[in-house]
């Protein structure tokens, strides 16, 4: 117990990701658009147990309207309204096991003794994907889960692509110097032709002429400078 609460003051654990030190592991490779359906085998064809659970989102609400993984009495393929809380996401903790990871949701229906039921699911480290979970062992208050996944397989950190973001600041950094740069340029050329036209329609005769309106209108003399 000691060992584990230290092994989770060294982590953080994030809803899909779960951090370590030096490495990693993705957890958005276990999420389904559809929630994983589990059925424990029975005797009848009839009656059967159904445990539905997902990850990272979209988590069934089939029992009393709660999100989190749950167990529901199946009759002839289809659910019944007969179900338990496993465990809940929002109680959701992470600890490394040997070969991956275990993930549990906690905080489940009220079972013996005054307890509340919890589920674990048992991520094992694999480059092939198991279709669906097993289920490895169940009692009134505890169930267990367990797959071969890629998400069990511990990421590690690359500076790679911090280097790459670093060099890619400092490319649109310059841009953006550069742009600011040739716009002061284009202003000051602009400044220096007007004030050389100015300059030139001063040097010039100017002659007014009265307008029947009354208005004034400045007429300048282009002449060629005499030989």
């Amino acid at each position: 117990m000691i060992h584990l609460l230290i092994a989770f003051s060294l982590t953080t654990t994030f809803a899909c990701e779960f951090k370590q030190e030096d490495h990693y592991y993705n957890l958005t490779q276990l999420q389904r658009t559809e929630p994983y359906i589990v059925k424990a085998s029975a005797d009848s064809s009839f009656f059967k147990m159904a445990y539905q659970f997902n990850f990272c989102g979209n988590h069934p609400k089939h029992c009393q309207g709660q999100s989190g993984a749950y167990q529901a009495l199946e009759v002839m393929g289809i659910l019944t309204d007969s179900c338990e809380i496993l465990g809940k996401p929002d109680n959701q903790q992470i600890s490394l096991i040997e070969n991956g990871l275990q993930i549990t949701y906690s905080q489940g229906s009220q079972c013996e003794n005054n307890q509340k039921k919890s589920v674990n699911f048992n991520i094992l480290c694999s480059s092939e994907y198991d279709q669906n979970f097993v289920l490895i062992s169940e009692d009134n208050c505890h169930t267990a889960f367990q797959m071969k996944s890629p998400a069990g397989c511990k990421l590690q950190y690359s500076t790679q692509p911090l280097f790459i973001y670093y060099l890619s600041g400092i490319g649109i950094l310059l841009m953006i110097l550069g742009a600011c740069f040739g716009y002061q340029q284009l202003q000051k050329k602009k400044e220096g032709k007007s004030d050389l036209y100015e300059q030139i329609n001063s040097d010039q005769p100017q002659q007014q002429i009265k307008n029947a309106d009354q208005s004034t209108t400045v007429v300048i003399n282009h002449e060629a400078p005499s030989s």
